[in-house]
């Protein structure tokens, strides 16, 4: 038995566990999750890995019940992919308006199909190697 072969299963196992844990939550934000319409109200610049820059989104909303919110987006890039004034459809967690998320599959499924592609990935390398 290769060690790195187990290495793979068990971190391919790890990675596909993660994937439906984060599929789940995924589900859980959907199934009570209101659609808004949001504004870009400013774009904040922070330090990303390397010292590259990242730009992360200030979203300004309104929610089913009147109240306003602003928030600032999880999901920065480089370039900014929003500037201010750009309207952008969200996701938001009536409970928790400041869970937001915005409206697309790649923004919404990112996390479960990485950990889910990973881990059967992973899964397949170990079990080649363990059949080698």
């Amino acid at each position: 038995m290769s060690a790195l072969g187990f290495v793979f299963l068990v971190a391919g196992v790890g990675l596909v566990v993660g994937g439906f844990i984060a599929m789940g939550r995924t589900k859980r934000f959907l199934a009570s999750a209101r659609e808004a319409q949001a504004e870009v109200v400013a774009v904040q610049e922070r330090k990303g890995s390397e010292n590259q820059r990242v730009y992360y989104p200030v979203f300004r909303f309104r929610t089913e019940s009147g109240a306003t919110q602003e928030v600032v987006s999880s999901d920065g890039s480089n370039p900014a992919r929003y500037k201010e004034g750009d309207r952008v459809a969200i996701l938001y967690d009536p409970a928790a308006p400041a869970n937001v998320r915005i409206q697309g599959v790649a923004q919404v499924w990112a996390i479960p199909i990485i950990l889910g592609v990973a881990g059967v990935i992973m899964l397949l390398v170990g079990a080649i190697s363990l059949a080698v």
